[in-house]
């Protein structure tokens, strides 16, 4: 029979800490992370069979799976930052100010018009970069599940492109008529 959360809380949330603090997550975070460990325990303490391993292997091997995810995330962030960095400053262009609003809010459209499944997918894998096993992973999903979505998803973001396209070829065609 699977303990109540606050049981585990209260046996071995010091534990817990210990191996969050052990596995170099700064104290600024260690509080954050705790909550994920435990939100992680939330989700799984029915999974958790009593006897076959010691609670504590148990929580050792989700704290790791969160730390590394934990660790990853900051690498990811400092990446980014790395490269916004690196750019020369943006020259005050309004064409190209509009043009990338045009195209932020073509995502957002299609974003908002893609099923909730697909859409979790795509944005986890496309725009936040996260590898599909590490998506599928983290939305409870089967591999193979994800890589479907993501295909789909992907298929139909290049038919939005198409048509974008093409309807703007079609306005281009018409200006330079009337022009």
């Amino acid at each position: 029979m699977p303990r109540a959360l606050e049981e585990v809380y209260a046996r071995h949330s010091s534990f817990v800490w210990r191996i969050v603090r052990r596995m170099g997550v700064p104290d600024s975070a260690v509080e954050d992370v705790m909550h994920e460990v435990f939100l992680v325990v939330h989700r799984r303490l029915p999974e958790y069979e009593e006897g076959r391993v010691a609670m504590t292997t148990w929580l050792y091997h989700l704290t790791r799976g969160v730390v590394s995810n934990h660790h990853r995330r900051i690498r990811r962030e400092q990446r980014r930052l790395q490269l916004v960095d690196a750019r020369p400053a943006p020259s005050p262009d309004p064409e190209a100010h509009t043009r990338r609003g045009q195209a932020a809010a073509f995502v957002r459209s299609f974003l908002a018009r893609l099923d909730p499944d697909k859409r979790e997918v795509f944005e986890l894998a496309e725009l936040e970069g996260l590898p599909v096993p590490e998506v599928a992973e983290s939305l409870g999903i089967n591999l193979n599940t994800a890589y479907s979505r993501l295909r789909a998803a992907r298929q139909r973001f290049a038919r939005a492109v198409e048509q974008l396209r093409a309807s703007d070829e079609g306005r281009t065609t018409l200006r330079s008529r009337t022009a």
